[in-house]
């Protein structure tokens, strides 16, 4: 019996050599098989079944990504999404030494590695079709530089700190205020005007079901044990706690503490003003490693709730249409919510929070989920059978005025008329079928 083959040590990659790339590229440490106890780059990102590739994602010609033929080792900082940061908030992966940085999506998210080393396994690279931005890496397999393990909380042990700010040992007393409960929903990041100040408050708000026992209230819990999480409160992560939002995102059904907070009156429209619980510079957040929640269910018909677990059979009008297991219609109807650049045929993704509508015909059924400002979306496993991101563009044109007004399913016709005539009269632009200001088109005559 032949001796395996001896693994050859692989070259380092850096940041700046991976923006270097021209085309869609994958690459590993190792091209030997994994151990069945390992998923390989490939197994790892194998959807559940074949997608079924729609006209708008033809089949390619040659394989997607383009593999490197000797084993690589791509290593980075992962860092919190920078202020000038793409529309998606990635994270961002980023080299010290030469201050390239990349958009990064990581397989098996640990809050733990924000702010230290890490080093890439197995990975896919997508450049952008647009200059000046740097595309997207995808980590399939990772681990930390260093010597594995959260950064334990002074005092306990099964909570862990998120290394995101400097916190003040002995915070003021506006800044007093903490909660600790299991992560409901995440909004959207948006901006609201401020009372004193020229520029807009940009920011998001986590929705939590905390624990109400007096413990929780005035210290931190000491153990995951004992806890009621029944008292609805919300936190406004605002100005650069904003950037923390894919983090919070991912820790969806986690319990998290959040201290440092500081108490607002916040008003909303002609409801009336609330008390809410802010953002500071001495906010720090700890997450409990341990624990694997559930997030609580909203059965209550007409709320935004619900998970959906599927693979992506077809995207359409830029992301705005996304097909589910070729039985289901996700509607991103928001433009605040920007998916993932991994949001491709072909790929797992988890949907959060969103409104169920059945359209009933005599020759079929549709189920259409639609967005809302709780609605989340994750990657489960990267897709190997399509390199193209779907990135959405700003629409201001009759189209995107004309499917503000509509409820869901008039939405969902209208984007899926527009895309069929796409395709039909080999249109590009979307400006060509609904027209503009100065002058109509098809679409403005069908509206009438």
């Amino acid at each position: 019996m032949e001796p395996p083959p001896e693994a050859s040590t692989p070259r380092r990659l850096a940041v700046a050599d991976l923006l270097r790339l021209r085309r869609p590229t994958t690459g590993a440490s190792s091209l030997l098989s994994p151990s069945p106890s390992h998923s390989s780059a490939a197994s790892t990102s194998q959807p559940r079944k074949k997608p079924k590739l729609s006209a708008t994602n033809p089949a390619p010609t040659t394989a997607p990504f383009a593999p490197i033929p000797h084993p690589v080792l791509l290593a980075g900082t992962l860092s919190l999404p920078s202020a000038d940061a793409c529309r998606n908030h990635c994270l961002s992966l980023t080299d010290p030494s030469s201050a390239a940085s990349v958009c990064c999506y990581l397989l098996d998210f640990d809050p733990a590695v924000i702010g230290r080393e890490i080093l890439v396994l197995a990975w896919n690279y997508l450049p952008s079709v647009r200059q000046h931005e740097a595309g997207v890496l995808e980590a399939v397999r990772w681990r930390l530089a260093e010597a594995p393990g959260p950064v334990p909380v002074p005092g306990l042990s099964f909570l862990a700190a998120i290394p995101l700010n400097s916190v003040d040992a002995e915070p003021a007393l506006p800044t007093r205020g903490r909660v600790f409960g299991m992560v409901r929903s995440v909004s959207v990041v948006f901006s609201v005007p401020h009372a004193t100040q020229k520029s807009d408050l940009v920011g998001f708000i986590a929705e939590m079901m905390c624990c109400g026992c007096r413990q929780c209230k005035l210290s931190q819990p000491e153990s995951d044990r004992g806890h009621k999480f029944e008292m609805e409160k919300f936190v406004y992560f605002v100005d650069l706690a904003s950037r923390w939002r894919p983090v919070l995102a991912r820790l969806i059904g986690r319990p998290v503490s959040v201290t440092g907070l500081k108490k607002k009156m916040v008003s909303v429209g002609k409801k009336g003003s609330y008390t809410m619980l802010v953002s500071s510079t001495a906010t720090m957040v700890s997450w409990c490693p341990s624990y694997v929640g559930v997030p609580p269910l909203d059965e209550l018909p007409g709320k935004c709730s619900g998970v959906y677990t599927g693979v992506v059979s077809g995207i359409h009008m830029q992301g705005m249409l996304v097909e589910l297991d070729e039985i289901v219609w996700l509607l991103i109807d928001d433009k605040r919510l920007v998916p993932s650049h991994s949001l491709r045929v072909g790929a797992v993704i988890s949907v959060k929070k969103f409104r169920v509508v059945r359209l009933n015909f005599a020759w079929t059924t549709v189920v259409l989920l639609g967005t809302c400002s709780k609605t989340s979306i994750t990657i489960n496993a990267f897709s190997v059978v399509d390199s193209k991101c779907h990135t959405r563009a700003e629409n201001n044109g009759l189209l995107g005025k004309s499917v503000n007004f509509l409820e869901l399913p008039g939405k969902f016709w209208m984007l899926l008329l527009t895309s069929c005539f796409k395709q039909k009269f080999k249109l590009d632009s979307k400006k060509e079928i609904w027209g503009s200001k100065k002058e109509a088109r098809i679409g403005s005559h069908l509206c009438c």
